[in-house]
C-alpha cells in the first residue's frame, strides 16, 4: 500500500485574461493540462480531459489500463469539436500521475502527451522524467539544430503531439515502484518557461509541505515574468508497505520498463550528440522558450544562490543528459518520443485572417493584370501578311503573353500588288489604333497598287512625218 500527501497551485499569470490550465489531485490521479486553441477552446479541451480522469477513477477507483483512459480523453475532445465548429483545433497537453495496485502491490503511472513535464526529486536529485513533445526539442535530440538557434527558432512554439489533434494518439507510459520520501512535481510550461532546473530543485529540497512548495514554485514563475498560466502539482510519497511482507519500500525501487520503451542509454546518447555533456548548462538546455530569456546569466545565477541559501544542503540537478554511467540503475528504462504531427501551439485566428486577406489582394491584383493585358491585346489591330495575301489581325504583332494574334479581315490584296518598300514593314506587322485605321491603311495600298497598274496605260502623241502630222500612238515611259 502507498500513503501520499500533495498539493495544488494555479494561476493565470500577469499576462493572459483567462487560464486555460486544468488539473486534478485526489489521491489516486493526478494531472495538469495545458489547453490550446484559443480564447475558448483552450479552456474547453483541457477541462474536458480533466472531466474524463475524474469519472474514470470515481467509477472503479483503481483503473486497470490508464493509457485507455487517455485515449477515451482524446476521443472526448475530438468529438466536442466536430460538434461545434467553433472549437475546432482545440487540444491539450496531459501530464498524469496515478496509483496502481496489484496483488497487494503499489504502482505510480506516469503519462505524458505535450510540453507539461513530470519530475522526480529523489536523494537530492531531480530528474525530468518526461520528453517534451515539441518540434524544438525533438530537431535538438536529431542535432538538426544547436541549442543557441532553438532559442530563437520560429518552430520553438509548435508541439509534435497533443490530445485532441489526431484520432490516434501516441503517449508515453511508465510504470515506477515507488520509494518513501520520493517528491513527484507535475507542471505546465508556464513554470518551466520561467523558472530554471536549479531553481525548481531548490524549492522542492526545502523539506516544506508539498502545499507549500508548490505556491512557492508559482510565485517564483510569476516573480520571473509570468508570461503564461502555470499549474503546479506535489506529490510527496510519505510511506510504502506490502501487504505480503509489511516491509517498507526499499532502495530497489526503480521504473518498470514497458516493452515500447528504448533504452535509457541510446535516449543519453542521442541526446548527448545533441546538446553535449555539461550538467552545469542544463538550466538553458531544459526550456527552449527560456533559452531566449536568459540574456543575463550573471543575473540568472545569483538569483540561483539568493535561493540556495533560503533552504538546507546544496541541490544537484541531473539533467537526463549526462554520460549514460553517471545513471543510477533504477533509472534503467525511459521512452524516446517519435514526433507524429506537428500542431501548433495557439490557434491565432489573427494570423490565420492576415494571411487570408494578404492570399485575396494578391489575388485580385493577378485578376487586374490578366484583364489589362486581354483588354489592351483584344483592342489592338495591325496589318500583315498571311502567305501571299494582305490581311488584317487582332492583337499585337508577334503575340502578347498568351495571346496571339488572330486574322479579322483577309484582303484581296497580294503581296506582289503592294510596292516593294512597304514589305518589309508588313512582313513585321503595321500596328494601327482600331480596326477602322487598319483597313483604311489597307485601302491606301490598294489605291497606290491601282495608281501603279494605270501607269502602265497608253497615251496619243502627234508625230510629223514629211511636213504633214498624223497621229501615233507612243507608249508612255518608253524609249521610242
Amino acid at each position: 500500500m502507498i500513503s501520499l500527501s500533495w498539493g495544488v497551485a494555479s494561476d493565470t499569470g500577469r499576462i493572459r485574461k483567462n487560464n486555460q490550465d486544468s488539473y486534478i489531485a485526489d489521491g489516486s490521479v493526478f494531472a495538469v493540462a495545458d489547453g490550446m486553441g484559443g480564447h475558448v477552446g483552450g479552456e474547453v479541451a483541457s477541462k474536458l480531459a480533466i472531466d474524463v480522469f475524474a469519472d474514470a477513477f470515481s467509477e472503479i477507483g483503481n483503473v486497470p489500463n490508464i493509457v485507455e483512459v487517455v485515449r477515451k480523453a482524446n476521443s472526448t475532445i475530438l468529438s466536442r469539436a466536430s460538434r461545434e465548429p467553433k472549437l475546432a483545433g482545440m487540444g491539450t497537453t496531459l501530464c498524469l500521475l496515478s496509483v496502481s495496485e496489484d496483488v497487494g502491490k503499489s504502482q505510480l503511472n506516469l503519462v505524458n502527451v505535450g510540453d507539461s513535464r513530470g519530475y522526480l526529486f529523489r536523494g537530492g536529485e531531480l530528474y525530468q522524467l518526461t520528453d517534451d513533445h515539441t518540434l524544438i526539442s525533438e530537431m535538438l535530440r536529431s542535432g538538426e539544430i544547436t541549442r543557441d538557434q532553438a532559442g530563437s527558432h520560429r518552430a520553438r512554439h509548435i508541439l509534435t503531439r497533443a490530445l485532441g489533434v489526431d484520432p490516434e494518439v501516441e503517449i508515453d507510459h511508465w510504470k515506477i515502484e515507488p520509494k518513501e520520501r520520493d517528491l513527484y512535481l507535475l507542471c505546465t510550461d508556464g513554470l518551466t518557461n520561467e523558472m530554471t532546473d536549479p531553481e525548481i530543485g531548490q524549492v522542492l529540497a526545502g523539506g516544506d509541505s508539498p502545499e507549500n512548495m508548490a505556491q512557492h514554485l508559482v510565485l517564483g514563475a510569476l516573480a520571473n515574468g509570468g508570461s503564461d498560466n502555470v499549474t503546479c502539482i506535489v506529490v510527496e510519497v510519505a510511506n510504502v508497505t506490502s501487504v505480503a511482507s509489511g516491509s517498507q519500500g526499499s532502495d530497489k525501487s526503480r521504473i518498470v520498463e514497458l516493452p515500447s520503451q528504448t533504452k535509457m542509454r541510446e535516449r543519453l546518447q542521442n541526446a548527448t550528440r545533441s546538446v553535449g555533456t555539461d550538467a552545469t548548462a542544463r538550466d538553458q538546455v531544459v526550456t527552449i522558450s527560456q533559452i531566449q530569456k536568459e540574456r543575463d546569466v550573471g543575473s540568472r545565477e545569483q538569483t540561483v544562490l539568493e535561493n540556495a541559501g533560503r533552504y538546507s544542503g546544496g541541490v544537484r540537478v541531473n539533467p537526463l543528459i549526462t554520460s549514460a554511467t553517471s545513471r543510477s540503475s533504477e533509472f534503467s528504462a525511459i521512452p524516446a518520443p517519435l514526433p507524429k504531427r506537428a500542431t501548433e501551439r495557439k490557434f491565432r485566428v489573427g494570423s490565420i485572417l492576415r494571411s487570408a486577406v494578404f492570399l485575396l489582394i494578391l489575388v485580385v491584383v493577378i485578376a487586374i493584370g490578366v484583364s489589362a493585358v486581354g483588354i489592351y491585346a483584344s483592342h489592338s489591330y495591325f496589318v500583315g501578311v498571311d502567305k501571299s495575301k494582305i490581311a488584317v489581325y487582332r492583337g499585337r504583332p508577334g503575340g502578347l503573353l498568351w495571346y496571339n494574334p488572330s486574322i479579322v479581315e483577309m484582303t484581296q490584296l497580294s503581296t506582289a500588288q503592294v510596292a516593294p518598300y512597304h514589305l518589309s514593314d508588313l512582313q513585321k506587322g503595321v500596328s494601327e489604333p482600331s480596326l477602322a485605321a487598319a483597313l483604311g491603311y489597307v485601302n491606301r495600298l490598294t489605291v497606290e497598287s491601282n495608281q501603279i497598274s494605270s501607269s502602265t496605260t497608253t497615251s496619243p502623241v502627234t508625230t510629223i512625218v514629211g511636213g504633214t502630222s498624223s497621229p501615233t500612238t507612243t507608249a508612255a515611259g518608253g524609249s521610242g
